[in-house]
């Protein structure tokens, strides 16, 4: 599985592509944290049309993360994001 590691508006987003991605069945992770990784969130998504490519998986992933964070930012979800 390949692991990247970005940010986001403060947050930590780790990504986790697996090698091969099946439809419908749970396929990598995502987990992001607070700056400081005290708190967080983690998902694995059912790809229901799984990517063509890990960089599409990977770019799915992300853009999934920051409009989680851009919600919780927003007040959105109430999942216990802080961006402190």
């Amino acid at each position: 599985m390949l692991e990247k590691k970005r940010s986001y508006k403060g947050f930590h987003v780790a990504l986790f592509v697996p090698e091969l991605i099946e439809q419908g069945k749970p396929n990598g992770r995502v987990q992001i944290s607070a700056g400081n990784e005290d708190i967080g969130i983690r998902f694995t998504p059912d790809w229901s049309h799984p990517p063509a490519t890990q960089k599409e998986a990977e770019d799915w992933l992300f853009a999934y993360a920051a409009g989680i964070i851009d919600c919780e930012l927003a007040g959105g979800f109430g999942i216990d994001l802080r961006n402190e």
